[in-house]
């Protein structure tokens, strides 16, 4: 049984959320859910939702890591943060994943730390599902490299046609740069060096798309440095806000409007639904030696209860031991044409 260690104290609503998130994905997903904080802050919330302390496993965890507080104190003065703790019980292998809402800069410093990067991999980047008609595309970077070399979009790319394949379920994902144009020559002196990069890496590369393309299902991958992808996502987030806003205020106008939006609320409902990162649940941490997913920090039961169904399936389906594998195949070519 895969077995998840959870971030018990991290997020905006801790411990409630955490722990109600735990008790549904214990029963509906069929794995194993470590809870990891405060043991009685952790008793009383499952004592709250009508369920035994036993229901589920707590590992104690005397501290944790404030929204407002630096990512480094995950190494220096909270060696006991929770979200270390997780991480330590992935490596030891008493879990097989780590799940957290907490402060996501943390979490990459210990996630780091503990479980070490992959070899190959230089640096984790962080891989958000995007919604389109069809399907997702996967975006990466998403925040977690400011400053990237050329072939740090490529291990991204590499990473991300993996995913694609094992988890997506794609058989061959189209890969794409993310520009600020088409053609070959276009972007800065990073996303030129990638291009070429790309172009001649065993993935299927499709050349450049522009930010007007992220969400037309032109591509399965999209990689990007860290920078311009937090932005992106950040924008893009509160554009869909705007959006609902702007919806809201229109319908309040007079009594047709409201008329009109009741005959295609159910219509409604699901679009809000595909795009609502609740519905998400959780950016994967690439990179790691493991499975880490981020929820966001205001996520509820079932955002998290979303995350922790993700890093189940990414478990299940061997999605870090494919990617080794595949940086090691690609390492042998490298060598062996030397």
């Amino acid at each position: 049984m895969t077995i998840i260690a959870l971030d018990a104290m991290g997020g905006d609503f801790a411990p409630r959320v955490p722990v109600e998130a735990a008790l549904r994905a214990s029963s509906e997903i069929g794995c194993e859910v470590i809870l990891v904080g405060d043991r009685e802050a952790l008793e009383r919330e499952l004592s709250k939702n009508g369920a035994p302390a036993s229901r589920l496993r707590i590992h104690h965890s005397a501290q944790r890591i404030e929204m407002n507080e630096s990512p480094s104190l995950v190494l220096r003065a909270k060696s006991d943060a929770s979200v270390r703790v997780a991480f330590e019980l992935q490596r030891v292998g008493e879990a097989d994943a780590v799940v957290s809402a907490g402060h996501s800069g943390a979490m990459m410093v210990a996630g780091k730390r503990v479980l070490g990067m992959l070899e190959g991999i230089d640096r984790p980047a962080i891989a958000v599902a995007l919604p389109w008609k069809r399907g997702v595309t996967l975006f990466l970077d998403c925040g977690a490299n400011v400053d990237c070399k050329p072939h740090y979009l490529l291990q991204f790319a590499l990473m991300g046609q993996v995913y694609a394949h094992t988890v997506l379920g794609i058989s061959q994902p189209r890969v794409a740069l993310l520009s600020n144009g088409a053609e070959a020559g276009k972007g800065n002196e990073l996303t030129r060096g990638a291009h070429k990069m790309l172009g001649q890496a065993p993935i299927r590369f499709i050349g450049n798309l522009e930010g007007g393309d992220l969400f037309k299902g032109k591509a399965d991958v999209i990689v990007s440095d860290g920078f311009v992808g937090n932005l992106v996502l950040k924008a893009a987030q509160a554009a869909n806000d705007q959006v609902r806003l702007l919806i809201k205020e229109a319908v309040a106008v007079s009594w047709l409007a409201r008329f009109g939006f009741s005959l295609m609320r159910r219509a409604y409902r699901e679009v809000e639904g595909r795009t609502d990162y609740r519905s998400i649940g959780a950016s994967l941490l690439l990179g790691l030696d493991g499975v880490a997913m981020v929820s966001h920090g205001g996520s509820n039961a079932r955002a998290m209860h979303s995350a922790i169904q993700a890093a189940h399936a990414c478990v299940e389906r061997g999605l870090v031991q494919r990617i080794r594998a595949e940086i090691r195949e690609r390492a042998e070519k490298r060598h062996a044409l030397a």
